[in-house]
């Protein structure tokens, strides 16, 4: 990690395992999606999830994941799982102006 990027990223108050679960939220998992990956119940996602929500003061996943994203703890662009190493989000291309 380079000084630019360790001076960019926002210390973390979540634990490793809510950074995980917050990683799969980006994704689009559901709890119970979270719980089989992680092997863990569903239930216990869900008290990671409102832990992680109290620990950033946040009001739904959504913008949780955004505050994580924002404050570097999660990487952007984010790979659905299983994707290949060519993986990439398409970029809008410029329309050409008519003068």
């Amino acid at each position: 990690m380079t000084p630019a990027t360790r001076e960019s990223v926002q210390p973390r108050p979540v634990t490793d395992r809510q950074l995980e679960i917050l990683v799969n939220v980006a994704r689009g998992k559901t709890n119970r999606q979270i719980g089989e990956t992680l092997g863990i119940s569903e239930l216990t996602v869900r008290n990671h999830m409102r832990s992680i929500l109290q620990r950033l003061s946040s009001s739904d996943r959504t913008h949780a994941v955004v505050l994580a994203i924002g404050n570097g703890w999660i990487a952007i662009p984010i790979e659905p799982e299983g994707a290949s190493d060519g993986f990439s989000i398409p970029v809008p291309q410029a329309v050409p102006t008519s003068s």
